[in-house]
This record gives C-alpha cells, sequence and structure tokens, in this order.
C-alpha cells in the first residue's frame, strides 16, 4: 500500500469520540429570515424544483458559515449539522426548496437514489402503509441499521422533519480511526478490507455482481464504502433456492465485517440532532448506523429526508475499482444520468410499494434493474 502513515494517523479525521467537538452552524434570527428571503426569491422566479442552486437561492450573510462546515465535511471530521430551521413553519415543498438550497452549499451536484429518479428520499416508517416491516426496505422501519455507509454518494444530508418519541439515534464513526486500529491489531483484517475480492450484488434477476475492495488507502484518504446488506448473495435470490454465480463470503470476510462492526461501535459518536437539523456527512470517510426507535401513537414519527450530493471542487477522487455504484448515482464523470427524470417527492408515498430486495441499508439504483451492464460486472 502506497501510503504516509503519519499523514493518516494525524489527519483530523482520524478523531475519536472523546476528543471530538460536534461542528454546528447555528441559524440565528437574522439567519432564518436570509433563509426565507431566499425561498421567496427562488418562488418568485418560477423555477423548477431541479433548479435550486447557490446563485439561485442566495445566502449572502450565512454563506461564509456553510463555507465552515463544508470544510468541514470534507477536510475536518467528516459531518457538520446546520441548525436553527423549524421545519413545522413550511410546507413540505417549501421545506424541500430550502434543504436543496442550503445543501447546494456544502455540495451542489446531485445524485439519483433509484431507477425513478428519485432525488429525495423520505426516510420514515409511514403510519399509513399498510405493507408488512418485513416486505419493506429497511430505512422504513422501525430497526436498527447496521453500520453502512450509502453506497455510490460522496456526500450523504439528511433533513431532520421529526424525531422518534425514543431511540432512533444516528452514529457516526472514522474509518480512519478504524484503519489505524486495524494496522496494529488486525492487519489480516486490514489486508482482507482492501482486496477487491468482495461480491457485491447489483441485480437479482439474473444475478449480477461486481468485485471489489471495501477500503481504499492512498497517500492522503482513506475511503470506505460498505453496506452488508450488498455483499454475497443476496437474501432474496437465495430464497428461491436457484444456483447463483453470487459466491457467498469466505470465513475470513466474515469476520472481517465482525471486526469492523466492533471498531465502529467501539470509535462510534453519536450524533446530537435536534427536529429542524440538516447534517451532512462524508460517506467515503465515515460509517454510520442507527438504533431502533419507537414512534408516538400521534404526530408524524421519525422522519428524515435523504439527500445524495457532491461538491465537485472539493470532491475526493473515486477509485477506479469503487466506479460502479457512484456512476449509477452520478453517471459518468459525475455528470448525471441523460435518461432519467428526475423527481422529488415531498412527502412519503401514500401507498408503499415493496422492494424486490430489502437486505441493504442503503439501496442504489442498479438495486432491480433488469439489464446490468458494465465494467467490473460479473
Amino acid at each position: 500500500m502506497e501510503t504516509t502513515q503519519t499523514q493518516l494517523h494525524c489527519h483530523p479525521m482520524a478523531w475519536t469520540p472523546d476528543g471530538l467537538n460536534q461542528p454546528v452552524v447555528d441559524v440565528d434570527e437574522q439567519g432564518v429570515a436570509e433563509v426565507e428571503e431566499a425561498l421567496e426569491y427562488f418562488k418568485k422566479r418560477g423555477l423548477g424544483i431541479d433548479d435550486v442552486t447557490r446563485e439561485a437561492f442566495p445566502l449572502p450573510t450565512i454563506q461564509a458559515q456553510l463555507v465552515r462546515a463544508t470544510l468541514d465535511v470534507h477536510q475536518r471530521c467528516g459531518f457538520a449539522i446546520v441548525r436553527g430551521l423549524d421545519p413545522r413553519k413550511y410546507t413540505a415543498e417549501d421545506n424541500v426548496i430550502i434543504f436543496l438550497g442550503v445543501a447546494s452549499y456544502i455540495g451542489e451536484q446531485r445524485g439519483v437514489q433509484d431507477k425513478k429518479g428519485s432525488m429525495l428520499t423520505h426516510v420514515t416508517d409511514c403510519k399509513v402503509w399498510t405493507t408488512p416491516p418485513e416486505m419493506r426496505h429497511g430505512i422504513h422501519t422501525t430497526s436498527g441499521l447496521a453500520w453502512h455507509c450509502d453506497m455510490g454518494t460522496d456526500l450523504l444530508a439528511l433533513h431532520i422533519r421529526s424525531l422518534a418519541a425514543a431511540g432512533g439515534s444516528t452514529f457516526v464513526a472514522s474509518s480512519w480511526t478504524i484503519y489505524k486500529e486495524l494496522v496494529v491489531a488486525y492487519p489480516e483484517v486490514l489486508k482482507a478490507l482492501v482486496e477487491p475480492s468482495w461480491p457485491i450484488q447489483v441485480s437479482g434477476d439474473p444475478p449480477r455482481y461486481i468485485l471489489a475492495p471495501l477500503l481504499h488507502i492512498s497517500r492522503d484518504k482513506i475511503v470506505i464504502s460498505i453496506d452488508p446488506g450488498r455483499l454475497g448473495l443476496h437474501p432474496a435470490t437465495a430464497k428461491t433456492g436457484r444456483e447463483s454465480p453470487v459466491p457467498s463470503l469466505t470465513s475470513l470476510q466474515l469476520e472481517a465485517l465482525q471486526v469492523l462492526s466492533n471498531l465502529a461501535s467501539k470509535h462510534r459518536h453519536r450524533l446530537d440532532t435536534t427536529e429542524g437539523d440538516m447534517v451532512f456527512i462524508n460517506n467515503l470517510a465515515l460509517l454510520h448506523a442507527r438504533d431502533s426507535y419507537v414512534d408516538s401513537k400521534d404526530g408524524p414519527g421519525r422522519h428524515f429526508v435523504r439527500l445524495w450530493h457532491r461538491n465537485p471542487e472539493l470532491a475526493w477522487n473515486i477509485p477506479q475499482s469503487m466506479l460502479v455504484p457512484w456512476e449509477a448515482a452520478f453517471g459518468p464523470g459525475g455528470d448525471g444520468s441523460p435518461v432519467l427524470k428526475r423527481q422529488y417527492p415531498d412527502m412519503p408515498t401514500l401507498e408503499y410499494k415493496p422492494p424486490k430486495y430489502t437486505a441493504g441499508s442503503a439501496a442504489f439504483i442498479l438495486d432491480d434493474h433488469e439489464d446490468v451492464n458494465g465494467e467490473g460486472l460479473v
């Protein structure tokens, strides 16, 4: 591995929870007024939701604070929180515009999250849904989510519209800190994680997969891309009893996943969040997870809105071996997908359509394509 150990071990991303100051941008009354002025400016121009940009959503005063948050996400601890905007004051559509407007200062390019062209996903257990939880994707239940990344995106943004009555905390852990411990205590696990031998299933009918590493190490970066629910033969395929070309994980790979999970839990930081917060996470540097939760009988329950995005000026290079899911979200070279009509749902759908594959913690667009072609596919 070509790497400078001092750079990696001393980087601000290599934090531990006890030495971490959570970066928060507090939007004061003047800042809230500026955001609301930007909202009215955007709406008066008669633009579509997809047209929300920094230029179309001007924030001249709080822009400096958001620039600092951008540096926190890309060069410092790997995450930041923007606080002070009350989502209850605005309509669902206005909340989307505000979220996209603020997020554009962290990363202006947006990634598509499914083959329907959805640019936003509602992470919630909607009370009107009648589909049983076991038939839903994990993010649409009250269950906890294991340590993972949202495979395919540089940055993960979450807008907290409402919180659970109990539980539902979001945790982050630094892959840089995990790497430091792997070097010393688990060299064989580290070797396994960087080997391009992990089968990541990208379609189920027919079963197709890529071989890729879960961890990439360069001279000054540690890039992680892992979702346990994507690895090896997908449970939905396994249940059919049909033979599949997708290999099972080896005993060493299963051990590596357990060690990775244990170290992430050891070095985890619980995000101190409140309703209305916008959370921005460097998805290439940090793992994240959540615990299970309970919603109140009244009220909306836990409701996050998820956005995938990137900052082309500060973006990290995506390793060639990790390009397949990334290009599914952002298109070749990050130019977007020209064949999809972008959709920005401002609320969860009233009728839940069960996905074909529910095991992954965070779906990416290749999930249910019937025809998946591309370099590296098996």
